[in-house]
């Protein structure tokens, strides 16, 4: 490299080096956390239907978008003559082996997430029990909104149960998944939301 090239470089590393250790830092406490923490949360979010699979292999995506930056960062110091080039490679092989640790338990994971499917609510929302109905009308609402719009129209006839705590939680549900109280109170509240939720594409058994 002339003397001309390297007095470009070192003028470039500075501000890229001031901007990407931030960066790096973020990026490395956000992938420790979830890789450390965070994965036991998102696979049980993956079960019950709240969450895509996908956010299983949120961790080793993190720490691969820090390894490439940080690469990045290392050689720009090298290019600048701030720092050595085997610590660098070193540093970057080191953690490009913890990528290739991490990587297959959390595609292990994925896969295995597509294969499992949340706990059909449906007779537990027809249960005789009213408490296990109301527990199920409460858990409608913390399933993905593709999976919860299928127990809409059992959710509607608990608007009318005998139990308050069943219509509450029925009620709070309906209101969650519809964004707004459509039904709203009194005895026409059920067949409130039976027109609104018609007018979206939901529907009712005859």
């Amino acid at each position: 490299m002339g003397s001309g090239e390297r007095g470009r470089a070192e003028g470039r590393a500075p501000a890229f080096i001031r901007v990407a250790r931030p960066l790096l830092y973020g990026l490395l406490l956000a992938s420790a956390a979830l890789a450390l923490g965070g994965v036991p949360y998102l696979e049980g979010a993956v079960r019950e239907g709240r969450a895509s699979p996908l956010v299983l292999v949120v961790a080793p995506a993190l720490l691969a978008a820090f390894i490439l930056l940080f690469a990045a960062y290392r050689f720009s110091l090298v290019r600048a003559g701030r720092y050595h080039a085997g610590k660098a490679l070193v540093q970057v092989g080191f953690l490009a082996a913890a990528l290739a640790l991490l990587l297959p338990g959390s595609l292990e994971r994925y896969r295995a997430a597509g294969t499992v499917r949340p706990v059909d609510l449906t007779r537990q929302l027809a249960s005789g029990d009213p408490e296990a109905r109301a527990m199920a009308a409460e858990l409608a609402r913390h399933r993905a909104p593709e999976d919860a719009v299928r127990y809409v129209p059992r959710l509607v006839a608990l608007v009318d149960d005998s139990s308050p705590e069943v219509r509450r939680q029925a009620r709070a549900s309906l209101t969650a998944l519809a964004g707004q109280d459509a039904g709203g109170d009194g005895p026409e509240a059920g067949a409130r939301w039976r027109e609104w939720w018609r007018g979206r594409g939901v529907g009712f058994p005859r």
